[in-house]
């Protein structure tokens, strides 16, 4: 069996799940392929998976026709889909969402995607996220579903001991626009540092792909609150060095902040529990379905500073509750979001849809 999963480019957790999904099916015994339609520092993760980048309709249709995909997974470009069935693709054609952004944003989305949806695919798929839930049912409701929590490579996500830093550090990962809310993070980030004074601040982004607007707007307000020299910004940093990092930042007394509005799963919040690095985070939807506060992590009203910096004193500084979070977090995501029990559910989907792997 040969599947082709298809995005806009190679960034962020799409990219991830693309990926560890292709290599993890690929055991068993389903091949699958990724088209991106232009180019991204995230291609720098991919190795042994057969990678195609182009926004050809010529070359694509060619791809097409030789490689004869069994199925289809097309994220977010609802116009891909069409493409796709006017080059004669009559198999499976998903559609696959990990997540729209704000609220208003998916619905705006969803509203014009309508007529793609309806007339050209086969079904949908998401991550167990209410808004996207709720979303989809009320939206297509003749539309086949299929809603399935992602998963990591819990193989490569894992605590290393390594020596620890002689400062705290809180993590950020993240664009820079407005559905991450870098503001929280940087209000918070100042506040942290009047009761901290060595604390530091990691930023984990890709310099190439930001909101003009918020980037200005980021770089004034860090030099307004003074906090240029504690902020080390890391871009592109390759995926598999991620474990390493997290790791030191949960070891280092720190913690991983995630400022979302929404989103639709939460990679890097789940990947740094993984390696038991704690997470203060947003109630962003996605993050409910590893998060439960006081237990594997911790929520904060989003916009309240004040609120988020008492949470992230305890965090820090409650060694018994710290401890506790940071093992039943690990615990969460290793149990309830490895690979093996992604791929069940994969291929339980495959099959419905009268396929057999």
């Amino acid at each position: 069996m040969k599947l082709l999963f298809s995005y806009y480019l190679p960034s962020g957790g799409v990219e991830t799940l693309h990926r560890i999904r292709a290599e993890n099916l690929k055991r068993h015994g389903i091949e699958c392929h990724l088209h991106y339609q232009r180019m991204a520092a995230g291609v720098q993760n991919i190795s042994g998976i057969p990678t195609f980048i182009t926004n050809v309709d010529e070359e694509l249709y060619q791809l097409l026709h030789k490689e004869r995909y069994d199925a289809i997974f097309v994220s977010s470009d609802f116009m891909m889909i069409e493409r796709m069935r006017g080059w004669s693709f009559h198999g499976p054609l998903i559609y696959e969402v990990q997540g729209l952004g704000q609220r208003e944003q998916a619905i705006q989305t969803l509203t014009t995607a309508s007529p793609y949806l309806k007339h050209y695919c086969t079904a949908a798929l998401y991550p167990q996220t209410q808004h996207l839930s709720e979303l989809f049912q009320s939206m297509f409701p003749d539309l086949r579903q299929f809603s399935i929590a992602n998963f990591l490579d819990t193989r490569q996500f894992y605590h290393r001991p390594l020596e620890r830093l002689p400062y705290p550090v809180i993590g950020w990962v993240g664009r820079i626009e407005k559905n991450k809310n870098w503001r929280d993070f940087v209000e918070i980030g100042f506040q942290l540092r009047q009761r901290v004074p060595n604390l530091k601040l990691w930023m984990f982004e890709d310099a190439h792909l930001y909101e003009p607007e918020e980037k200005a707007a980021f770089e004034q307000k860090i030099v307004e609150l003074g906090l240029t020299p504690h902020i080390i910004r890391h871009s592109n940093i390759p995926h598999r060095k991620m474990p390493e990092l997290y790791s030191m930042i949960g070891d280092s007394g720190g913690f991983l902040l995630s400022t979302s509005i929404l989103e639709g799963f939460g990679y890097a919040v789940s990947e740094a529990m993984s390696c038991r690095c704690p997470a203060l985070s947003t109630d962003s939807d996605g993050v409910r379905s590893f998060i439960s506060h006081n237990a594997t992590g911790k929520f904060y009203p989003i916009g309240n500073i004040e609120e988020a910096v008492n949470q992230a004193l305890q965090l820090m500084y409650d060694t018994p509750l710290r401890d506790h979070i940071r093992n039943q977090g690990a615990a969460q995501i290793h149990i309830h979001f490895n690979p093996e029990l992604y791929c069940t559910r994969f291929i339980n989907l495959l099959r419905e849809l009268g396929l057999n792997p």
